[in-house]
């Protein structure tokens, strides 16, 4: 599951992501910047890509290293990668804890090795 939502984040497939994640799926973002907070529901999350997208063009990717999980959690070892105009790519290391109920993402944590470069970004 963990490497389809990942696909389908990147291609913007809303019918797969719409089969993954659960109506009031919830998200935390940390740090200090446009797109931190918590974002409950579907709509919402659609809201986190968008924004994400105006300031990266083309948003950030995740590339998945490793799923590890069982029955209900999985955590998600990657490399977040964004660009921006007139600076240099960013590349972040990141831990995403994600829950599953019934077959569908329930809430998705987001850890990042370097925040003040998030922020920065």
């Amino acid at each position: 599951m963990g490497r389809r939502f990942y696909t389908a984040m990147a291609g913007g497939d809303a019918e797969a992501l719409a089969e993954l994640l659960h109506p009031a799926v919830t998200m935390s973002v940390p740090g200090s910047n446009p797109v931190a907070g918590r974002y409950e529901g579907t709509a919402s999350l659609a809201r986190f890509v968008a924004t994400s997208a105006a300031i990266a063009p083309g948003g950030v990717r995740t590339q998945v290293i490793e799923v590890m999980g069982g029955g209900r959690h999985a955590a998600v070892c990657g490399i977040s990668r964004a660009a921006r105009p007139e600076q240099p790519p960013h590349e972040n290391q990141t831990i995403h804890l994600i829950t599953v109920d019934k077959g569908l993402i329930t809430s998705i944590e987001i850890y990042n090795q370097n925040q003040p470069t998030v922020d920065a970004l």
